[in-house]
């Protein structure tokens, strides 16, 4: 039921990252780190489910004259770019997988530039991408360009500290929507239980809370802990991440189809 699922650019095969490579970064990444990127997906699913490919509701308001049809489905497309620096497996996939969960049937991703760390490119093969690149700058706003130039609607996701600035400023010369992680996020660790080790693992850039307002919260404290970050994790999912901000519903293409009820009609 998409539009259109835009062609790539031909030449962009060159920059496609080879199974021997993925192959190897599975094997270097250290099994702790594999399990954590497993119930980061685990996690994604249960908590989201898997969209329809198409989804129509209908209204009704014959006293008010007018009915409507919402109608739902996934974006045409998704390009994935993060920087060369970014370091954090579960938060990638954090940032994926709403995307493949909302149906898009073209899911890009690509590094820019590279290298790529092993551990990321093994959680986007755990993810079952195919479409992994390595490009510097120009190819990464080439190919932007090239997806935003063709019919149907995109999304764009990027996760830097700055550095991909540039395709965020393309991406709102075209209005074409874009969710970014524009820093490491902020944790607070609550008394001992939580596994340090393994939250570092999983956010070996993240900084620690102290006095600010954590990004999330680990710990095995009453309910009511709920109240001091977006996010809280007890001990046993100290890997696990949600971006709070980022749902399968933004890679969804929306529209309202509106017409006269029988009740207004002359």
């Amino acid at each position: 039921m998409n539009a259109s699922v835009p062609k790539l650019p031909p030449r962009l095969a060159e920059c496609l990252v080879a199974d021997s490579e993925l192959a190897r970064a599975y094997e270097n990444t250290a099994p702790k780190l594999l399990a954590l990127c497993k119930h980061t997906l685990a996690v994604q699913h249960a908590f989201f489910g898997e969209a329809p490919d198409w989804e129509e509701q209908s209204l009704s308001r014959s006293t008010h004259g007018f009915r409507v049809r919402a109608h739902s489905r996934p974006a045409d497309w998704t390009l994935v770019v993060f920087d060369a620096e970014y370091a954090s497996a579960p938060r990638l996939l954090a940032a994926l997988t709403p995307a493949l969960l909302a149906r898009v049937p073209l899911v890009i991703c690509a590094c820019t530039p590279g290298p790529a760390r092993p551990e990321l490119l093994c959680a986007l093969e755990l993810a079952g991408q195919e479409h992994i690149y390595i490009l510097d700058a120009s190819q990464s706003l080439d190919l932007l360009h090239s997806l935003t130039a063709q019919p149907g609607q995109g999304r764009l996701v990027l996760l830097h500290t700055g550095a991909l600035s540039f395709l965020r400023t393309a991406a709102a010369a075209t209005e074409l929507p874009c969710w970014e992680e524009r820093r490491a996020p902020v944790l607070r660790v609550c008394g001992a239980e939580p596994d340090a080790a393994l939250i570092h693992l999983a956010h070996p850039d993240a900084a620690s809370a102290g006095d600010a307002a954590p990004d999330a919260l680990y710990c095995s404290g009453p309910d009511a802990v709920h109240l001091q970050a977006p996010l809280v994790l007890p001990p046993g999912m100290e890997g696990c991440w949600l971006h709070p901000s980022l749902t399968p519903d933004f890679f969804r293409a929306r529209s309202l189809t509106f017409g006269l009820s029988a009740g207004s009609l002359p």
